[in-house]
């Protein structure tokens, strides 16, 4: 099977890899398809990280404090609550951007060029199965900090890959979970050091994008939160799916041509 008809580099080869080795595929694999994999996240993040900063700034405005009385305007009440109907339509359409993203990776890793269209059109499809592993795993993950912050840990390492198992193997959601707690099984240190390498990273980026704007306007903020944002989220689901289809590799195997055609018969 030829993968580079397009003339697109060679993707990854599917064997197992330390952190360091992952680290560095998942750096390739970004600058191979940057173009695609900020388009995915831009047209997402972007519109809603200003509105949620323009927000905030209306409501903080229209809150006076008198001595000991506080004033609350109607136009803060107003922007309060567009910021709650907003925290909710962002929570779905951001259960839409990581499908996308995850099928946008996953496309990526077998040679093909990813459209933000046809990511997009997969992330819709998959959108409730997505939004029912992520409120699963965020009860799990509650649950274990409750009891103590190592539990808590360790659920959110186990299912760390439920998405793209999601993704790939077109699995339901309970499914997934369960497929992301048998494929991190034995393997839980090895990706706890990436998911920390990778929030390391990421912190640092954000940092540096984030930081010229302190006590800046809510524009200025608004505009470099999102682009930290957009450089980071392909990153963190690169490195993600390159975690799960190395533990396929480990267990099972996998090989380039298994994956695609995974990846054909996951198509909505």
């Amino acid at each position: 099977m030829r993968w580079n008809g397009a003339g697109l580099p060679p993707p990854p080869a599917l064997a197992p890899r330390r952190i360091g080795e992952l680290l560095r595929a998942a750096v390739g694999l970004y600058l191979a398809h940057w173009r695609a994999f900020l388009r995915i996240v831009a047209v997402v993040v972007v519109p809603l990280t200003l509105l949620q900063y323009l927000l905030s700034d209306l409501a903080v405005r229209g809150v006076r404090v008198r001595g000991e009385e506080v004033e609350v305007t109607a136009g803060s009440w107003r922007a309060f609550a567009a910021s709650g109907i907003l925290a909710i339509s962002s929570l779905l359409i951001t259960q839409v951007l990581i499908g996308a993203l995850a099928w946008a990776v996953a496309q990526a890793v077998v040679g093909r060029e990813p459209t933000a269209f046809e990511s997009y059109r997969f992330g819709m499809a998959r959108l409730w199965s997505i939004l029912w592993v992520g409120i699963l795993v965020g009860l799990a993950a509650f649950a274990g900090f409750i009891l103590l912050v190592v539990p808590g840990i360790f659920v959110l390492v186990r299912l760390s890959v439920a998405i793209p198992a999601l993704v790939v193997e077109r699995l339901r959601g309970g499914e997934a979970l369960s497929r992301s707690w048998s494929l991190v099984r034995g393997h839980g240190w090895r990706v706890l050091g990436t998911l920390v390498a990778v929030f390391v990273l990421t912190g640092l980026v954000t940092g540096i994008f984030t930081a010229p704007a302190s006590g800046s306007g809510w524009l200025l903020r608004a505009v470099l939160a999102a682009i930290a944002q957009v450089i980071t989220t392909p990153f963190t689901a690169i490195v993600t799916l390159l975690v799960y289809l190395d533990l396929r590799a480990r267990a099972e195997g996998l090989d380039l041509e298994t994956l695609a055609r995974e990846l054909e018969a996951a198509r909505p």
